[in-house]
C-alpha cells in the first residue's frame, strides 16, 4: 500500500512588512501628513497628482483620559492660508479600521500600516470618472 502525501504549495504572502507594535493605538498617536494618494486603473497602481493644498494636511491623533481623538486638519484657498481643524473627534481604533462621527455621519475607515512612520487609509471612490479604489498615503511628522 502506497502512502500519498499532499502536494499543496505554500502560500507565500509577498511585500506585507512586518511591523512589531504595542498595539494599532498606540501605533497611531502623534502627527500624521498626507503624502500621496495611489489608485488602481486596471491591474496598475498609479500616483494621483495632488493639489499643493492637499500637501497640507494631516491627522493627529491624540490620547486623552484613555480615549483617542482624531483632529482633522486641512488648506483652502488661493495659496493655501485658509486653515481649518475638524475638531476633536473620539476615534475607536481596530485592527484594520478606525470609526468615528463625523458631521453626524459614521466613518468606518480601513487602513493598512505600511511602514513604522507610513500607514494608508483604503476606499473606493469615483476618480477620473471611474469607480477605482484609492489609497491615501500619511507619514508620521517627528
Amino acid at each position: 500500500m502506497t502512502n500519498c502525501q499532499s502536494q499543496q504549495k505554500k502560500k507565500e504572502v509577498k511585500n506585507k512588512p512586518t511591523i512589531s507594535v504595542k498595539s494599532d493605538t498606540e501605533y497611531f498617536l502623534g502627527i500624521w501628513k498626507f503624502v500621496e494618494k495611489k489608485y488602481l486603473d486596471g491591474t496598475e497602481k498609479k500616483i494621483y497628482p495632488i493639489h499643493e493644498c492637499m500637501k497640507k494636511y494631516d491627522l493627529v491623533f491624540e490620547k486623552e483620559k484613555g480615549n483617542i481623538f482624531l483632529t482633522k486638519n486641512y488648506a483652502t484657498g488661493k495659496d493655501c492660508t485658509i486653515k481649518s481643524s475638524s475638531g476633536k473627534i473620539l476615534v475607536t481604533i481596530n485592527q484594520s479600521s478606525f470609526s468615528y462621527l463625523d458631521a453626524d455621519l459614521k466613518r468606518n475607515d480601513q487602513y493598512k500600516i505600511l511602514s513604522k512612520d507610513k500607514f494608508s487609509i483604503v476606499y473606493s471612490d469615483i476618480l477620473d470618472g471611474k469607480i477605482r479604489d484609492i489609497e491615501d498615503v500619511y507619514e508620521k511628522q517627528k
